[in-house]
């Protein structure tokens, strides 16, 4: 069966912009989170994965995947967060030598960017107010109080919609709940 990544690429080499897109909303949230394991900082990060994306929008025509474009994609984010790093300004890898990932530390750190993206993808996908709450907790840490105060709801309100989006997420991951707790508490705290 054909890798439908490499399809869709094969329409953005034609200039089809909707599967440029497609590709974008896939990857960028997952290829954000595994910048920063490398940038340690989710700005670095995003503007790591944005340029890259903008080459890939700018030089289509001369990058040619053949393999997994998914693999080529972590690949450069890798290399590129390192080089950024390194020389602490935007530098470019050459698009046309990237080795094909094989070490087992690469894959681990896939699959663990690949789980974080599901998770902000769960998040972004609880109901509104659910989400917001959600959110003040975890990533702005703030206390329930704190919340309810914010929001003028009661620290009930607030207690039940966090039992809710806990749920929601634990039903997202049925299998993997107890790795996403793990990232859960190692992203957010």
């Amino acid at each position: 069966m054909p890798d439908v990544d490499l399809l869709l690429w094969n329409k953005v080499k034609s200039g089809d912009d909707a599967s440029y897109e497609i590709l974008f909303r896939r990857y960028y949230p997952g290829l954000c989170l595994f910048a920063q394991k490398y940038t340690n900082d989710m700005v670095t990060a995003r503007e790591v994965v944005q340029d890259l994306f903008i080459d890939l929008w700018e030089f289509r025509n001369d990058l040619s995947v053949t393999r997994s474009f998914k693999s080529y994609l972590f690949t450069a984010v890798k290399f590129n967060s390192i080089r950024r790093m390194q020389n602490d300004k935007k530098l470019w890898t050459s698009m046309d030598i990237l080795p094909e990932p094989e070490d087992a530390q690469f894959t681990d750190l896939l699959e663990m960017a690949e789980l974080e993206a599901k998770i902000m993808d769960t998040i972004e996908s609880l109901p509104e107010q659910c989400r917001k709450i959600f959110k003040m907790s975890r990533f702005e840490q703030l206390k329930y109080a704190e919340i309810a105060s914010q929001l003028q709801l009661s620290i009930k309100t607030i207690e039940a919609q966090m039992s809710k989006a806990l749920k929601i997420i634990q039903n997202a991951f049925e299998n993997e709940f107890v790795v996403a707790c793990i990232l859960l508490l190692n992203i957010f705290f």
